[in-house]
């Protein structure tokens, strides 16, 4: 398991601010419970049992909020293979990883990507995606090649 710290901006982020407690609790234990690059099983009853055991959330809230999430592009759910799953879009902005460990969501998500590439069946939605997500991974490892610069670890 892997322990988090939380950048306190996320409590003044415009998707976040204006959530309910409950709400606030779910998307805070999905920033807990995803692999390193922000994938989690999104089956209502494996986060009920995860972020809220104690709590009354029914699996119709979860998803419903889950909804929320994806209406706000807080996060995007996809199915490989029937399991339901999610990531969570703006992981990277709230998260700060030095070496990410293996994602199996990851690679099914890249399978995916270069199985539609390869098919030309990629919307153009999901190719400016694909190009913003790299220019932002080159972009972060310039920052941290440029703060890391001459430190010794």
């Amino acid at each position: 398991m892997a322990k988090r710290l939380i950048d306190d901006s996320i409590l003044t982020s415009p998707d976040f601010i204006d959530l309910g407690l409950k709400e606030r609790w779910l998307w805070l234990g999905l920033c807990l419970i995803t692999d390193d690059y922000g994938w989690a099983n999104a089956d209502p009853r494996f986060l009920r049992s995860r972020i809220a055991p104690s709590l009354r959330m029914s699996d119709a809230f979860i998803l419903q909020t889950l909804e929320v999430f994806s209406a706000r592009r807080m996060l995007l759910q996809r199915t490989f293979d029937g399991t339901k799953c999610l990531r969570l879009l703006n992981f990277n902005l709230f998260q700060k990883l030095k070496r990410k460990r293996f994602s199996k969501y990851q690679a099914l998500e890249e399978n995916r990507r270069e199985r539609k590439e390869r098919e030309g069946t990629l919307s153009k939605e999901e190719l400016g995606k694909a190009i913003e997500e790299h220019r932002e991974r080159a972009s972060l490892e310039r920052v941290i090649a440029t703060t890391t610069n001459g430190m010794k670890s």
